[in-house]
């Protein structure tokens, strides 16, 4: 229930977000699959934080199929165990004293088994052009200190680096905002 609850702010917060800071809808259209960037939607509520990842595939493995060689298997273990790694790529303020508590992937080129997830595999979205998976990524920590959470490090660059901008929308304690972050700048702030 709390997953549906989750989602259910997450969505309209987000939409909210992009239609506040003017970044229109064509993140959501068909098309906006692009190679070297990646959005990332954060809800913050209370002492709980959320992260939903949306990328192209291919900026975490290289490539946007399902691993046939011995060589894309290993590059889909690394990329997750990086993913699910606690304090690993996503750094809330450390003075929030916040614990991650969930991580969820699905990708319709991965198969649930190989991303740690139980269930059935995700099937493509008519949004992606052919020949195109991304990999969506649901975060989620509780916070010990919510009062000193004010911004979240994005260390996917260092982790992936075919990844080079991505867009951040944040739903906070202060109202909405946006942000582009890259390899050098790689710190949301609210």
């Amino acid at each position: 229930m709390q997953a549906k609850l989750r989602a259910a702010l997450l969505r309209p917060l987000s939409i909210i977000c992009l239609g506040l800071v003017g970044l229109g809808a064509q993140a959501h259209e068909p098309g906006a699959h692009v190679h070297g960037a990646a959005v990332l939607r954060v809800v913050v509520d209370g002492n709980t934080l959320n992260a939903e990842l949306e990328s192209p595939l291919d900026n975490i493995l290289g490539y946007e199929h399902a691993p046939g060689t011995p060589q894309e298997q290993q590059a889909v273990k690394l990329a997750v165990a990086a993913l699910r790694k606690p304090g690993g790529i996503l750094l809330p303020t450390p003075a929030a004293q916040c614990t991650l508590q969930k991580v969820s992937l699905a990708s319709a080129a991965l198969t649930p088994a190989m991303l740690g997830e139980t269930g059935p595999a995700t099937p493509p979205s008519p949004d992606e052009p052919a020949g195109h998976a991304d990999l969506d990524g649901d975060f989620s920590w509780q916070c010990a200190k919510p009062e000193f959470l004010h911004s979240l490090r994005v260390d996917l660059f260092l982790a992936f680096p075919r990844l080079h901008k991505m867009q951040v929308e944040v739903a906070g304690p202060k109202g909405q905002s946006a942000a582009t972050l890259t390899e050098s700048h790689r710190t949301v702030q609210w």
